[in-house]
């Protein structure tokens, strides 16, 4: 029998996933010039918790083109809701080589913003502006699940675009905390790049047209708390972003075996060419480090599968 999403299940078997299907949103990466300073940014502003931190001194860097020995400080920061039942901020300050400033000749990254909810943008704004920081609202509202929200846009310490939108919390849950909830992105070819997240699990929850044209919002079913905000734009031309260029530059999703998830892409030609994957060791976190996958989708954003079992995770079932 088929059970919800399409999966296989048996009544007396746990359902059986594809493996390429990414279960959750691991992490959103900023890549920072100033880690102490972007962390006490995003510490103050919307709340968040650092509650892992790695130095890597002698790290194998090579398939992110960074060298076979390179050192940077990660930190990872994660809303009120956990590591286990929320997506993390990982800022990432790299010292050789040193995260680079991003410059005009660059090519503009797939990621536009980094997004926030709030139950309510008049609250939000007073607590900003009794901490010292200025907001301004987005004009006309932004889209996110396919609804026009009123929202505030700031930049953070390293230029990068955060807004955060209005969304009445759930009913079950009263708190007017801050939540990581989105990524806006950007894209040439909307439905070329449908297809390629749907290939790891990704689904559409809504389309429309928006004041910068053809606008789709994306979800993993298993972590419906948040979401890719597409934006189809033309393409701008410009050299690659090096995986040290400051601001976002990639995100992270959770899948079950890497290994097994790379098999099954090579073996259905989802996604085109994929490379293989690599094992960060990080002894100084609770993991040990991880086994990833490095993906680059049709307008050149990374995106990063990490070996997460289903068990390690506990996401909502219903959007929040």
């Amino acid at each position: 029998m088929t059970g919800e999403y399409g999966v296989a299940v048996d009544a007396d078997v746990r359902p059986v996933y594809p493996p390429e299907r990414a279960h959750a949103v691991l992490h959103c990466n900023i890549n920072t010039l100033a880690l102490d300073r972007a962390t006490a940014f995003h510490m103050l502003a919307f709340g968040m918790d650092p509650r892992m931190r790695s130095v890597g001194t002698d790290d194998d860097s090579a398939v992110m083109g960074l060298g076979s020995s390179t050192a940077s400080t990660t930190t990872f920061l994660y809303d009120r809701r956990g590591p286990r039942a929320a997506p993390a901020l990982e800022l990432v300050g790299w010292t050789r080589p040193r995260t680079e400033p991003a410059e005009p000749r660059l090519a503009p990254s797939g990621f536009l913003a980094l997004g926030y909810r709030v139950a309510s943008l008049e609250i939000f704004q007073a607590r900003l502006a009794a901490i010292g920081f200025a907001a301004t609202e987005a004009a006309g509202g932004v889209p996110v699940r396919g609804t026009l929200r009123r929202a505030l846009r700031l930049t953070d310490v390293d230029g990068v675009v955060v807004e955060i939108a209005e969304i009445p919390s759930a009913a079950d849950d009263p708190s007017r905390a801050v939540l990581l909830s989105h990524q806006r992105m950007r894209c040439s070819d909307l439905t070329a790049t449908i297809a390629w997240y749907g290939g790891l699990g990704w689904e559409v929850w809504a389309r429309g047209e928006g004041a910068q044209g053809s606008t789709a919002s994306l979800v993993l079913p298993e972590d419906p708390t948040f979401s890719l905000e597409f934006e189809q734009l033309p393409q701008a031309a410009g050299a690659p972003r090096p995986a040290n260029t400051q601001g976002l530059y990639r995100i992270a999703l959770a899948v079950d075996d890497v290994r097994e998830a790379h098999a099954a892409l090579v073996r259905n030609a989802v996604l085109g060419v994929v490379p293989d994957p690599v094992t960060f060791p990080m002894p100084d976190i609770p993991t040990g480090g991880f086994t990833v996958l490095f993906l680059t989708d049709p307008d050149g954003a990374v995106v990063e599968l990490v070996e997460r079992p289903r068990s390690t995770v506990s996401r909502p079932r219903e959007p929040r």
